[in-house]
């Protein structure tokens, strides 16, 4: 794959993963309905002393995603970065898949706040795998470009 290319989808991912961090981050932030938020509602279902904390981990995940943006934005630390997402994107699909397979029907995650649409538990455990693979994708991408400079150095 030329480095062009590899420098320009690895850009694209960086501005998609950022867009929605970037969405979720601000709309949570911006709904004080910290129990609207249905990802911690389904968690406090089985684990009651979650809700207790709600809005703790409701900021604290925002804050997580925004310095994902940032970091995302600022081109540093790219490797940890879309680690740091993937992981975060996995803790919440795998949380939303257990209640899935328990047979929960949401009308929304409430994943991006005030920013929320009706999506559905389907479409959001689709589009948490797509970002995922974007994630992987990006990390596939900086290793070739790591491998193709090392090959370069080497010329």
């Amino acid at each position: 794959m030329q480095s062009t290319y590899r420098r320009y989808s690895l850009l694209a991912i960086r501005i998609i993963l950022g867009a929605v961090f970037l969405f979720s981050g601000i709309g949570k932030l911006i709904d004080s309905g910290y129990v609207n938020y249905d990802l911690v509602r389904l968690l406090s279902s089985t684990y009651f002393w979650v809700i207790e904390y709600a809005a703790h981990i409701v900021i604290s995940l925002s804050i997580a995603e925004l310095v994902i943006v940032g970091f995302l934005c600022w081109e540093k630390y790219l490797k940890w970065t879309l680690t740091a997402a993937l992981l975060l994107l996995a803790g919440f699909t795998s949380i939303l898949g257990y209640f899935y397979l328990q047979g929960m029907n949401i009308a929304s995650c409430g994943c991006f706040g005030a920013f929320s649409f009706g999506s559905g538990l389907e479409f959001t455990l689709i589009r948490n795998t797509v970002l995922m693979l974007l994630c992987i994708g990006g990390l596939v991408l900086i290793q070739a470009q790591k491998q193709q400079s090392s090959l370069n150095n080497h010329h």
